[in-house]
């Protein structure tokens, strides 16, 4: 049987430890925070919920509200 959704992580093998574990117990360094960068992805972020605030909701959608009601 094959499970939908699980897309390229079913051909992994499980493991105990985190996907992103550098491994050897150190600490991963951060980094430094480019504020050009954060600034567009934050205006990206903004637009994007912006836009979907602004959307119409679908009449099917509406309808399924009201058989709950």
């Amino acid at each position: 049987m094959q499970v939908r959704g699980v897309g390229r992580l079913a051909n992994q093998e499980q493991s105990d430890e985190p996907a992103n574990d550098t491994g050897g117990g150190k600490a991963a360094r951060k980094r430094k925070s480019d504020p050009v960068r954060d600034a567009s992805v934050g205006a990206a972020l903004r637009s994007v919920y912006s836009q979907t605030v602004d959307e119409a909701i679908p009449a099917e959608f509406l309808d399924l509200l009201n058989k709950l009601d």
